[in-house]
């Protein structure tokens, strides 16, 4: 892995997920006033198990820190290697004998849309999220903190989108694009290995894509609605393929 980067955290929620996964803290930040909660007082057992440093700072100078939020009282500084080869990354998924499952994001631009994603594509036990090579990472605090923690817990591969198509299709992996003219996702198989395709916020699924998918699957809509937003289409989807799979 690489692209080795510190990301701010601002949510206790979030911070209290990482700290039990064991990620790697740089330090944390309390406010000196802060209000002992039951969440701060568990940040502050994880921290000292783990031997990360936990400065106190006046309330003021942790606000200057602050990006997305104006109230918090505990900021943590976290070191962040979520950047792996989809290689790499399908050994460690066969190692643990689990399942393929991906989402290939196709230019889907919005932070809230993105971290939403994360959220239910862990909740569903997505193993892998594929996007373009880009200079904006998809870990940030604030998808950090709106996925309550997943942007850096689900595996992020970036690389040309076609190849990794060819790639997971070599693998015997199933390509299922999101599309209105496609077939009812109720109807379709969705065990086994799968990857979703997932167009942009404005354009949806890109021609070149659309022409490498082995499936194009379709929410039913009652008149009057185009579409879903990106990620309600996307926990709908995700959501029977984990009903398939289990019942």
């Amino acid at each position: 892995m690489s692209k080795d980067r510190f990301i701010q955290i601002e949510s206790k929620n979030a911070l209290v997920e990482l700290l039990r996964e064991g990620r790697d803290f740089e330090r944390i930040y309390i406010a000196s006033s802060a209000y002992r909660d039951d969440k701060t007082k568990e940040i502050v057992k994880l921290a000292g198990e783990k031997k990360i440093p936990i400065l106190r700072v006046p309330r003021k100078a942790l606000q200057r820190r602050l990006r997305s939020s104006s109230s918090e009282s505990v900021v943590g500084m976290m070191f962040s290697q979520n950047q792996w080869d989809l290689n790499e990354l399908l050994e460690s998924i066969y190692n643990e004998k689990k399942i393929p499952f991906f989402l290939i994001f196709d230019d889907i631009k919005y932070t809230q849309n993105i971290a939403a994603i994360m959220r239910t594509a862990f909740a569903t036990g997505v193993n892998g999220i594929i996007t373009h090579p880009s200079n904006v990472n998809l870990v940030t605090d604030e998808t950090i903190r709106i996925s309550m923690g997943a942007a850096e817990r689900i595996p992020l591969v970036e690389m040309n989108l076609f190849m990794a198509v060819k790639k997971l299709k070599e693998e015997g992996v199933k390509i299922y694009g999101l599309h209105m003219e496609g077939e009812t996702y109720f109807k379709a198989d969705l065990t086994g290995p799968i990857a979703f395709v997932l167009g942009a916020e404005d354009s949806g699924i890109s021609s070149g894509m659309l022409e490498r998918v082995d499936k194009m699957l379709s929410i039913p809509m009652r008149e009057g609605i185009g579409s879903l937003n990106v990620s309600a289409s996307a926990a709908v989807i995700m959501y029977e393929k984990l009903r398939q799979e289990v019942s």
